[in-house]
């Protein structure tokens, strides 16, 4: 998945159907200013996520990134990896924490494509 700028669009329309599409972009735009904030487009998705329409959320969750981009990238994505422990996962069977892992990724890809209408995966 290569995530672009339209799609952080029609993203931004999607979850904060109330405010300014310009509003909230600018507030996303903050990550991605330095260098060594990586992968702008997949992590502003990651933060949009996060934020569930909450402008102070989207806030916090752009600080959160500037900090370690990683931290968004991973509640975003395996929300429910991320519920458990390290620990707890290497103690699973390798399928279990695979089907885990699996059922992680396609909850975000069908929030991706729930109003995108295109094939993410």
């Amino acid at each position: 998945m290569n995530p672009d700028r339209d799609l952080v669009l029609t993203k931004i329309k999607e979850t904060f159907p109330q405010e300014d599409s310009e509003d909230v972009l600018a507030v996303l735009d903050l990550y991605g200013e330095e260098s060594y904030e990586r992968e702008r487009e997949r992590v502003q998705l990651a933060i949009l996520k996060l934020s569930h329409g909450s402008m102070d959320e989207l806030l916090s969750n752009v600080e959160v990134a500037k900090q370690d981009y990683r931290d968004i990238l991973a509640y975003a994505e395996y929300p429910h990896e991320m519920r458990r422990s390290a620990d707890e996962m290497r103690r699973m069977s390798a399928d279990e924490a695979q089907s885990i892992r699996d059922k992680d990724r396609q909850q975000y890809l069908e929030w991706l494509d729930k109003s995108v209408g295109t094939n993410l995966g």
